[in-house]
């Protein structure tokens, strides 16, 4: 298990140079925890923000908004992200994959928050496979799900 939490700490190092280029300054208003529909967490992602922040209180809370692999926490009647402490990231370092693309990667174009510096900037995709290094992650899930699998 170390060891592909590991593996996945070197891909978000990788996915987050790879971004380098089209970062710009983010406005760190935290709008952006509040305002997007869904956010998509990997079970392998879920262990290591688990693994990070060794709070199973605040970890039941992120799971409540569960359906299915994915997490509704942004733009529903229950409020922001667990995790947002003001207008900051609580799990910065162990954020998700969607989390670190957002701006950088608009889902057809239409997804940015009005006011977001990175409006006109984003790369609009259609399909799941246009994105950065998603065969990689999917990789690293299929083998954490292996592994969890094992009796």
């Amino acid at each position: 298990m170390d060891s592909l939490l590991k593996d996945l700490a070197d891909f978000y190092a990788r996915l987050d140079h790879f971004l380098l280029p089209s970062s710009r300054a983010c406005g760190i208003c935290g709008e952006c925890c509040k305002a997007v529909s869904s956010l998509r967490v990997y079970p392998l992602e879920m262990e290591n923000i688990r693994m990070h922040i060794k709070n199973e209180l605040l970890l039941d809370k992120f799971r409540n908004f569960a359906n299915s692999d994915v997490i509704s926490i942004w733009g529903s009647s229950s409020g922001n992200c667990p995790f947002q402490e003001g207008v900051l990231c609580g799990i910065y370092p162990v954020r998700p994959y969607h989390c670190r693309i957002y701006g950088h990667y608009d889902p057809r174009g239409k997804s940015l928050l009005k006011g977001c510096v990175y409006q006109g900037h984003a790369l609009s995709y259609y399909k799941r496979e246009e994105l950065p290094m998603i065969d990689e992650l999917d990789r690293l899930n299929d083998a954490f799900s292996k592994l969890s699998n094992k009796p």
